[in-house]
């Protein structure tokens, strides 16, 4: 049985899911079936989720709702455990974490108000269990105002989710400026429509090789009707449009062809380093060349 397939089953309680969400949560939290696992759910509703959650996660997984209404309490079960308080009661969360130890799970769907949203994933993603998840549903709600958000709003939690994609990669920015403790964390970010999905892990330093015989590939090679020198010469002239105007010329460029300049100048760098590089990927464009240069060589 998918989840999809629990959910059109009218045997539960009830409960509100938009269907798209389903192919997300199976893609996240396929691997803690049949485990021990701690899911904590923020907004309860009438219980209908967390009861799926338990049918999917399996009988060593403990389900914990969370939501300020105290008739929430009815919906307590085996495996089910409901606690009263807001999710921007940070000594409430607290207490919580303390009570279940800390969640591998936490799925998001609250208020939706982005304020309680942002503090809320400020407190409890760093209290993530390694390898865990944290998913925030409902984030069209990111796009309204009456909910603290809209397009590219400094407080929608979309716009916190993107700070978090910049945190991972601060190691690529001068002096890592950006490094985060949420992005030292964080192995990935999912986005799907409505649904931000963070995959838990711890950093590590990045690493990278080259491997494989250099012998396999010739930088001396031409193809059928060139030599060598003149096959170098066919690609300079290719690239040779590729001429990047000097700092004082473009200073004196529109603010448009100064943004067209920087990209001539990245191209440049690249194609420098393709030039002197013995990697597949970089020389992939001298060989394309090279086909095109058979194909015309050989007869119709």
């Amino acid at each position: 049985m998918t989840l999809y397939g629990d959910f059109l089953d009218e045997s539960h309680r009830r409960m509100h899911k938009w269907h798209q969400y389903f192919p997300a949560y199976e893609t996240h939290f396929k691997r803690f079936q049949n485990r021990h696992v701690t899911l904590f759910e923020i907004g309860i509703g009438e219980g209908g989720s967390l009861q799926q959650w338990r049918r999917y996660l399996g009988p060593f997984a403990v389900i914990v709702g969370l939501d300020i209404y105290p008739r929430c309490k009815q919906v307590e079960e085996d495996q089910v455990h409901v606690r009263i308080g807001s999710q921007t009661d940070l000594a409430f969360l607290a207490g919580v974490v303390a009570e279940f130890g800390p969640p591998d799970i936490v799925i998001d769907d609250g208020s939706h108000l982005q304020p309680h949203v942002n503090a809320t994933f400020h407190f409890l993603y760093p209290l993530v269990a390694k390898n865990g998840v944290y998913l925030v549903e409902d984030l069209h709600a990111a796009y309204w105002p009456d909910h603290g958000g809209g397009l590219r709003a400094p407080a929608s939690f979309i716009e916190t989710a993107k700070t978090v994609v910049d945190a991972m990669h601060a190691d690529y920015v001068a002096d890592g400026a950006g490094r985060t403790p949420e992005g030292d964390r964080t192995t990935s970010v999912h986005f799907y429509d409505s649904v931000v999905v963070f995959e838990v892990g711890e950093r590590r330093v990045m690493q990278n090789s080259t491997t494989g015989n250099p012998a396999l590939f010739s930088n001396e090679w031409a193809p059928p009707g060139h030599t060598t020198d003149s096959f170098h010469h066919v690609v300079a002239e290719a690239l040779s449009g590729l001429q990047v105007p000097g700092p004082a010329m473009q200073a004196a460029l529109p603010a448009p062809a100064q943004d067209l300049a920087t990209e001539l100048q990245a191209l440049q760098t690249e194609v420098t380093l393709l030039r002197r590089s013995t990697s597949w990927r970089l020389t992939a464009p001298l060989r394309a060349i090279g086909r095109l240069f058979r194909r015309r060589a050989s007869p119709a």
